[in-house]
């Protein structure tokens, strides 16, 4: 469903309500929809939908690993820390623990000369005993063992031989300008090349912690490369040689769609890095050139990466995450998941010529805070039962330092969407959880055609969702008899709760219409198509423009959706 947020959440989210059983249909008292405001893009821009099955596919890259979690990073001899997540009062979301400490890396004193009265073939025989030693413990590392990590993916965090540029010198005044400019090209040259060491040159005290929670849960999601950026209209002024600031860090995971080059949309050849928005305090070095991040607290709503640490499968066309504890879950839902995924993409694929994501992210759990912590400040007004719900993620604000590869750009624009499930989702059975993930997914793949978007309204990106899930059900059909959408489009029409009117938003709010109001105007695109419309380009075009989808048809140059001959169309098609 498309429900915009109540006040305080981060843009329309989609969601997807829970169907009930087979048996009992529908769940009276169910939703809880608030009436959708203007669009909003703070963090996470989004807008609430719902999904569908196919026959499971087995992961084809990543079955889960038996081995203990988290992830160590290869050539590192410490222990994962234990991140404990609190809340921390405020507007600031969540705070970690101190960082821990770990031991000083120990090395071999330098070779001494030989003692006299030692011969010098004992030496030689020494030396070569000791070059063998260290061979043995260096094999790991030249063969790029992943050392534990539970996806079977190497980390980043190789040693970084130490770097003497000159900077981190005190300032000669205690106030002044920040630039930051030697921080934000140095962070983003370690995340773009994945380098741990280089990274946390500019990390130190309560800051760490968090950050190296984010690295390593980046490890598990095996991202390719990341951006920090500053947010724009702040003062840069720094007073007692400290500053504070909104930042954005994201970075380009398996599940980020990367848009393929040959593609007509306006990031093609570019990958998107999901950024969240985070208050970082800076300890200014070098009279504002400088510095070195010593606090750092998420702003808003936070994303699972902030909370604690991940797990996750990656299929073909699937990232199917969670915490390191519901690994189990994880396990059970990825072949989900990639079913799912790779039915969305070729149907996308062969509608449009060209599917402009390859792989979707989901986060699965079954705990109910946990779903309602994830992209969410606040869940008065929510849906109560949700299911599923997809959120646009945000992008890293344009800057010389960003990587060119990466999509930048201010609130206005996403970089795709992250799925996330919770308990109603997972409620009655894997077919039902198929359906959810097939509607979100849906969502996820629009609000990547059209990354900037005027906000149409429930209609248009619920009914969306809700027919390419009917078409997925029904094998191509959509509302076939039998089908979960079928019985309900019979039901709608015996009930005809709007007077053969095309549904609109205020349908979407009380809980007596909302299931007509969902599937009702999946029909419209199932009418729309029978008139030859492609109504893949017309979805598309109404989020673009913010249109109904009546409208949307109409400046397409297609023909007239009219209520009646639409409701006649009903009556013929789907009537006993």
């Amino acid at each position: 469903m498309t429900a915009t947020p109540p006040p305080g959440a981060q843009g329309p989210a989609q969601q997807h309500p829970q169907q009930a059983p087979q048996q009992q249909w529908p769940q009276p008292g169910e939703q809880q929809w608030q009436q959708p405001g203007q669009q909003q893009w703070p963090q996470q821009p989004a807008v609430q939908q719902p999904q569908a099955p196919v026959q499971p596919q087995a992961p084809v890259q990543q079955a889960p690993v038996q081995q203990q979690w988290p992830a160590q990073a290869p050539q590192q001899q410490w222990q994962q820390p234990q991140y404990t997540p609190q809340r921390a009062g405020g507007e600031y979301g969540y705070r970690y623990g101190e960082m821990p400490q770990y031991p000083t890396p120990q090395f071999p004193p330098p070779s001494r000369p030989p003692q006299r009265g030692i011969p010098g073939w004992m030496w030689a025989m020494a030396a070569v005993l000791v070059i063998a030693v260290v061979a043995v413990f260096a094999i790991p590392a030249l063969t790029n063992d992943p050392g534990g990590d539970p996806t079977g993916v190497g980390t980043s965090d190789g040693p970084t031989q130490p770097v003497d540029d000159g900077y981190g010198q005190p300032n000669t005044a205690s106030s002044g300008t920040f630039t930051g400019a030697h921080m934000l090209a140095g962070m983003n040259d370690a995340l773009a090349a994945r380098d741990r060491g280089a990274f946390f040159r500019f990390v130190e005290g309560d800051a760490a912690a968090a950050l190296n929670l984010w690295w390593d849960n980046m490890d598990v999601l095996r991202w390719e490369v990341g951006a920090i950026s500053l947010a724009p209209g702040q003062l840069d002024t720094y007073e007692n040689d400290t500053i504070e600031l909104r930042v954005t860090l994201g970075a380009a995971t398996a599940g980020s769609p990367t848009i393929p080059e040959a593609s007509e949309h306006p990031d093609a050849g570019l990958s998107y890095a999901p950024s969240n928005i985070y208050r970082a305090t800076i300890r200014v070095t070098d009279d504002g050139e400088s510095g070195v991040i010593s606090g750092w607290e998420v702003v808003g709503t936070a994303a699972p990466w902030d909370l604690e640490p991940l797990y996750a499968v990656v299929t073909e066309h699937s990232v199917m995450a969670g915490y390191a504890d519901e690994r189990e879950l994880v396990d059970r839902i990825a072949p989900l998941g990639d079913a799912g995924a790779t039915w969305v993409i070729e149907t996308f694929a062969r509608e449009q010529g060209i599917a402009n994501a390859e792989r979707f992210t989901t986060f699965v759990t079954e705990d109910a805070g946990r779903f309602n912590d994830w992209f969410i400040s606040d869940t008065t007004g929510w849906v109560a039962d949700r299911a599923g719900t997809m959120f646009p993620q945000r992008r890293p604000y344009a800057s010389d330092e960003v990587l060119a590869s990466i999509a930048t750009g201010g609130p206005s624009v996403n970089a795709g969407g992250v799925l996330t499930i919770g308990p109603n989702g997972l409620l009655y059975g894997p077919e039902d959880t198929q359906d959810t993930i097939v509607h979100e997914f849906v969502h996820a793949i629009h609000t990547t055609n059209v990354p900037q978007q005027s906000w149409p309204g429930s209609p248009v990106m619920e009914g969306w969702a809700t027919y390419n899930e009917g078409l997925y059900t029904g094998d191509g059909e959509f509302g076939k008899e039998g089908t979960y959408a079928g019985r309900v489009i019979r039901m709608c029409l015996e009930e005809n709760p709007f007077d053969g009117q095309f549904p609109v938003q205020d349908d979407f709010t009380p809980v007596e219409t909302v299931h007509c109001a969902y599937m009702l105007s999946g029909t419209m695109y199932a009418y729309a198509a029978s008139l030859g419309v492609d109504v893949y380009e017309a979805a598309d075009h109404a989020l673009l423009e913010g249109e109904a989808l009546p409208e949307a048809i109409a400046d397409l140059g297609g023909p007239l959706l009219d209520a009646s001959a639409w409701w006649s169309w009903l009556a013929s098609t789907y009537g006993s």
